[in-house]
């Protein structure tokens, strides 16, 4: 008996997996697209904050270099603000130099020679002559008292001038006096290409120009 033909078996359809879409290639259906990165239209004014914002955006090299340059030319100006005691740049000077009232205080120190600012010199030159001249000690004392109560009584004049003045445009200030009469000695008794904010106010500048900020 012959025997029969073996009938052929019907292919196994392959299951989909669970979620398997029919066309290739096609777009999440809420994909959001990204925007390009760009430089910072204010660039970071510390390594710390460099870092951060590094980190926080992927920029081409040609946005990096950029950005490094803009921020190379931010901290240069800064910096000029700074050494120039431009107000506009106040929020960049020291804490102790910040405010209205410490820019009126530096104008009226740099506007007035003091005897203050002739002080280191005086103190090396009587040491000096105090070494040279020893049998002349008594007179360079004298010569020291003189100086102190010279300095003493500058320093007087000067901070009554920096209380008429301060009190008189900012009556409602919160600066306390022997904190701004401090800062003026503190100031006058530097040499006059010390200080820093750099001085801005000449030897002939009158009282309405102390203070004052030019835009």
């Amino acid at each position: 008996m012959a025997k029969k033909s073996a009938e052929p078996t019907p292919a196994v359809e392959e299951s989909k997996p669970v979620g398997a879409t029919d066309k290739k290639g096609k777009a999440t259906p809420k994909q959001v697209k990204q925007a390009k990165a760009r430089p910072p239209a204010n660039p970071p004014l510390t390594a710390k904050e460099a870092r951060q914002q590094s980190k926080s955006s992927k920029l081409s090299p040609e946005q990096k270099k950029q950005a490094k340059e803009d921020l190379r030319r931010e901290r240069a100006r800064i910096a000029e603000g700074q050494w120039k005691g431009d107000p506009l740049f106040d929020k960049y000077h020291l804490p102790r130099d910040r405010g209205p009232e410490r820019l009126l205080v530096r104008d009226i120190v740099d506007s007035r020679r003091t005897v203050a600012q002739y002080f280191f010199v005086f103190t090396m030159a009587l040491l000096l002559a105090t070494n040279v001249f020893p049998n002349a000690v008594g007179v360079l004392m004298l010569g020291w008292v003189v100086m102190m109560a010279g300095f003493a009584l500058d320093s007087y004049f000067l901070c009554r001038k920096v209380r008429r003045l301060v009190w008189k445009r900012f009556p409602n200030t919160k600066q306390r006096k022997g904190g701004l009469y401090w800062y003026a000695i503190q100031r006058a008794i530097m040499f006059r290409s010390m200080r820093a904010p750099k001085p801005r106010m000449s030897y002939k500048a009158t009282e309405d120009d102390l203070g004052q900020v030019v835009r």
